[in-house]
């Protein structure tokens, strides 16, 4: 998934998750946001803050995290189909992102962008 906060990626990708797996493909979201929860709190938007070193190297951790997972799901047969549910705004995270899965794993990636600016439903989903 691609796109800026509350912009209804964690929706469309339960969702989709959803229809995939009744159709009978064995499906799972990885949420970062799930993982960031697990390892620390956070108050606030400056642990989103660019020049926040500290706090980037525990959204880098929990990226990896989620990729050891979303690995061992694919690897082991468990799964067919990852959703890397998270931002991956920057060219460089998605560029990440396809090196890993098709140099090291031999996965096929691509990116589903959501994109909403309706402000009444930014609001609401913040």
């Amino acid at each position: 998934m691609v796109g800026l906060p509350a912009r209804g990626k964690t929706f469309i990708s339960k969702k989709l998750c959803r229809y995939l797996n009744w159709i009978g493909i064995r499906t799972k979201v990885f949420n970062l946001g799930d993982y960031r929860r697990l390892i620390c709190k956070y108050e606030g938007n400056e642990f989103f803050a660019p020049n926040n070193s500290e706090a980037a190297a525990v959204r880098e951790q929990c990226a990896r995290m989620a990729l050891d997972d979303v690995f061992s799901f694919l690897d082991n047969g468990e799964g067919e189909v990852a959703i890397f549910d998270a931002t991956n705004t920057t060219r460089a995270r998605r560029h990440f992102l396809i090196e890993h899965f098709t140099n090291l794993h031999m996965f096929r990636v691509f990116f589903v962008e959501s994109i909403c600016d309706d402000p009444r439903i930014i609001e609401h989903n913040i």
